[in-house]
Order: structure tokens, then C-alpha cells, then sequence
């Protein structure tokens, strides 16, 4: 029954989007993350999948997924799905929104109880979308931050 809510929801999101006239594009992108320190030990890579939806010249919603690992091990996984709200003044883009950590590995998976907050900005092309951001946790905020960057390809 909640699947098929989620999807009702995401077909009139979808229809209402067209309806209202915005501009849709699909963009993949690919990364690195690390803490606030910039380590880079261990390196984390990201590899994304978002939807950006256009409203208007200043309003852009982003629903993303990104997946990230340690190394190149390929045993554990982190997945991020969430939504951001950007502003969107021209090639230049800064918004945030939330997102929720699942862990995939070693036999199991784990979703995370807390929603983390992500602050984004970057610049945007139509083909391009370079983009740095942090993620923080609602009850340490700024404090133990994970900060990345990503080149987007837009389609």
C-alpha cells in the first residue's frame, strides 16, 4: 500500500509539474566526499542520479539519489536519496534540503531514524551542473560535517 501511495504521488507530482509549464532535466553525476577536515583518508567517491525541475526564472527542485562507497572495494555502500530546493539567479545555483542514509553491505541494510540536512551551490549549464556541498546532522549541526563536489552531465 505505501508503494503504490509513493507512486500516486510521484505521478501527480509529475503531471502537475508539466501542467505548471516547468522545465525538466536528468542529470547524472560523479564525486568525491570527505570530512571537514579534507582528509581525503579514506577517499569516498559518489556516483548520482537527479531530476531538476525548473519552476519559473529562481525555483529549482532537485529529487537525488547518490550512492557512495570507500574506496574501491565495492563491499559497502552508502545511499542518499533526498530532495534540495535551489535558488536559481542565472548560471548560479544555492538551496538545501534533506536527505536520509541507508547502508548497504555485508549482508544487510540499514536505514538510518534521522534526516540530515544538505547545503548546496554551484554552477549550472544545460549540459553541465558543478556542484559542492555539505551534509549535516539536525543534532550536531556543522559540527563533524562531510563535504564533496560533483561534476553533473545534464540530459
Amino acid at each position: 500500500m505505501k508503494k503504490a501511495l509513493v507512486l500516486l504521488c510521484g505521478l501527480l507530482l509529475v503531471s502537475g509539474v508539466y501542467g505548471a509549464g516547468s522545465q525538466m532535466n536528468f542529470g547524472l553525476n560523479f564525486g568525491v566526499m570527505t570530512d571537514d577536515g579534507f582528509s581525503f583518508d579514506p577517499l569516498i567517491w559518489s556516483a548520482g542520479a537527479e531530476l531538476d525541475f525548473q519552476f519559473g526564472k529562481y525555483l529549482m527542485l532537485s529529487p537525488e539519489v547518490t550512492l557512495y562507497g570507500n574506496g574501491f572495494k565495492f563491499k559497502d555502500f552508502l545511499l542518499f536519496p533526498g530532495v534540495v530546493l535551489n535558488f536559481t539567479p542565472g548560471n548560479f545555483f544555492v538551496g538545501g534540503g534533506l536527505i536520509k542514509g541507508i547502508y548497504i553491505g555485508s549482508g544487510t541494510t540499514f536505514v538510518s531514524d534521522e534526516f540530515s540536512l544538505k547545503l548546496n551551490a554551484g554552477l549550472i549549464s544545460k549540459t553541465m551542473k558543478l556542484t559542492a556541498y555539505l551534509i549535516t546532522s539536525f543534532d550536531s549541526l556543522f559540527d563533524g560535517m562531510l563535504v564533496g563536489a560533483t561534476l553533473g552531465f545534464r540530459f
